[in-house]
């Protein structure tokens, strides 16, 4: 089955689409939220002034009206007159109601927003500002009534909204207590009609475009509603509205909320008007507010799209040439490798040099060292094959060695000289260790072939080396690299006591510690001097094998234990060396019980 592929033109074209679309999607997506808030901030923001602009317009008509149940507080002689009973409206009641008219109407001539003022003593005498009873009659029939809801209520005071045939609002009726307070009685109540067009004007000054407002009592139900231009009005969700801002429940004056009434999303301003006990809300549907934003929105995004288009164009022009290149390239190096080992390519001179053409003599130079890397391969199999079979010879002479040192060994213990006796058997034993397979084995044999070295070593310098194991029986069957410990000891003895004139001695103790074996290889030799020794623990913390000169011989097979031990146990492991001139020299090795990694 042919396996599927995009090419690099392609490749290219999406790399470059995710470079330009991507950040452009991302910028459009973060431009359009920020849009869309700033759009809700800037309604709210508006709609926030507008509360405030209801509330102090309204609380002033309302504040200039209450001013009127304060009159009997600041004129005395209207006090009085309040007190009088008349039982017939006889010519002393038409004295009073003159002084009580003329009082009012100079307290009312800077306030043309209030209609008529009507006033009921305690002993149910009424004075009309306008002298018109049965205007009074139509108007304030029910203002016993409401005096008597007005006393107790918690604002001391009663609202009643009168409309005109039209079912518009026209009046706005005001009731109130007056209070004795010399006396502590009530003097009578006072019915103030006010102009409800003053109040209509404020509300509709703060309604804009697409916006509604809807004004409700204390109860919930609405008492007027009106609504901005392209903007008709929905009286049946008017309830809905009062019940999804849980304005019954609101604890703050004024707010801006967000709500939701079917599929249709409207931002809110809420303001309660306490004076009267009313709460007028102001909404518009949440897309109107954001239309002007998302025709912003829209052209940008034009923009972009055009933007995009075009230097996707730019980038598939300048691909597509680049890929002819490309392609003449691949096709010149599968013709090339049809016929074993790959050409090189013909490079055209030129003035100026393309990346293509770089990667034309780069691939030269890689043809070229791949037939030098061929011709390396090829002659290191031959030198292999040679090493190979001068290995098979040189097997012959150790084997050839062994023999002759056990013949050796069987002449002199013929002749009884136990001396070379000794040597050779000793000798004949190190050749087989070390001409053997295996390149793991335990402590007892690498200590066996210890022994064998110290006993020639013994014979050599007479009564001069003394040695001594001190080994404890667990560790016999750890598992160790061959020829581990032999150069360390070979060393003590060549570097430590040889230059020595009096006897000396080598202690190799090992012993088990939690689950590391310790082996400690002693001597009291000349020691290393503290510069050299310097020096050999430097090298032992290096990671390549170097020489270094130390008074004629070299520390290479403690360096090259160190890299071994390291090599088979890890880095934390290796040597630790610790020499006093003329004391002697101790090498401590720690191991783990199980060896980690195998040879080779």
């Amino acid at each position: 089955m042919k396996k599927r592929y995009i090419s690099f033109m392609n490749q290219i074209l999406i790399f470059c689409s995710l470079i330009v679309v991507l950040p452009f999607t991302i910028i459009i997506f973060f431009y359009t939220l920020e849009t869309l808030k700033k759009a809700d901030k800037d309604y709210q923001d508006i709609l926030k002034k507008a509360n405030i602009q209801v509330e102090t317009g309204v609380s002033a008509i309302i504040s200039n009206a209450e001013r009127l149940s304060y009159l009997h507080i600041v004129n005395d002689s209207f006090s009085e007159l309040l007190r009088h009973k008349h039982d017939v409206y006889d010519w002393d009641f038409l004295k009073d109601n003159k002084v009580v008219v003329n009082i009012v109407r100079d307290a009312v001539l800077l306030n043309p927003d209030i209609y008529n003022v009507v006033i009921i003593n305690s002993a149910g005498n009424v004075y009309d500002s306008n002298f018109n009873y049965y205007y009074w009659k139509n108007m304030y029939q029910d203002l016993p009534m409401w005096g008597e809801m007005a006393k107790n209520s918690p604002e001391k005071r009663f609202i009643d909204i009168r409309y005109s045939s039209e079912n518009v609002p026209e009046a706005l009726m005001l009731v109130k207590p007056m209070e004795d307070i010399e006396r502590g009685k009530t003097l009578g109540i006072i019915g103030i009609t006010i102009s409800f067009k003053a109040i209509r004007e404020i509300l509709t000054n703060i309604v804009l475009d697409g916006e509604q407002l809807i004004v409700y009592n204390k109860s919930g139900v609405p008492v007027y509603s009106c609504s901005g231009k392209n903007v008709e009005k929905q009286e049946d969700s008017q309830g809905k509205i009062w019940k999804c801002l849980n304005i019954a429940e609101m604890e703050e004056d004024s707010a801006v909320k967000t709500f939701a009434i079917g599929k249709d999303t409207y931002i809110g301003g809420i303001q309660k008007l306490n004076q009267l006990g009313w709460t007028v809300v102001t909404y518009t549907d949440r897309s109107y507010v954001r239309k002007p934003y998302t025709q912003n929105i829209r052209v940008f995004f034009i923009i972009a799209v055009l933007i995009t288009v075009f230097d996707l164009g730019l980038a598939y022009l300048f691909i597509r040439r680049l890929n002819f290149s490309i392609h003449g390239l691949c096709q010149a190096m599968e013709k090339s490798g049809e016929n074993g080992i790959p050409e090189t390519l013909f490079l055209e001179k030129r003035e100026f040099k393309t990346e293509i053409d770089m990667l034309i003599h780069s691939y030269n130079n890689v043809i070229c060292r791949l037939k030098k890397s061929m011709e390396q391969s090829v002659e290191l199999q031959m030198n292999e094959q040679r090493m190979e079979f001068r290995m098979l010879q040189a097997q012959i002479n150790p084997h050839f060695l062994y023999n002759t040192f056990n013949l050796i060994s069987s002449i002199a213990g013929m002749n009884g000289i136990d001396s070379i006796c000794k040597i050779t058997v000793s000798i004949s034993e190190m050749f087989r260790y070390s001409i053997q397979e295996n390149l793991i084995v335990q402590l007892q044999d690498e200590l066996r072939e210890i022994n064998n070295y110290v006993t020639i070593q013994t014979i050599r310098f007479k009564d001069r080396l003394y040695a001594d194991f001190d080994v404890e029986e667990e560790v016999l069957k750890v598992p160790i690299p061959i020829f581990l410990l032999q150069p360390l000891v070979e060393n003590a003895i060549i570097h430590g006591l040889e230059p020595k004139a009096e006897s000396g001695y080598i202690n190799i103790v090992a012993y088990m510690e939690d689950d590391f074996v310790e082996i400690l290889i002693r001597d009291n030799g000349v020691g290393i001097p503290q510069d050299k020794l310097c020096q050999i623990i430097q090298s032992l913390e290096k990671e390549q094998i170097e020489s270094i000169s130390m008074q004629g011989h070299s520390s290479i097979g403690i360096k090259n234990v160190n890299q071994r031990i390291k090599a088979y146990y890890g880095a934390e492991y290796g040597l630790h060396l610790e020499s006093r001139v003329n004391v002697g020299t101790t090498i401590s090795i720690r191991l783990p019980k199980n060896l980690t990694k195998k040879y080779g």
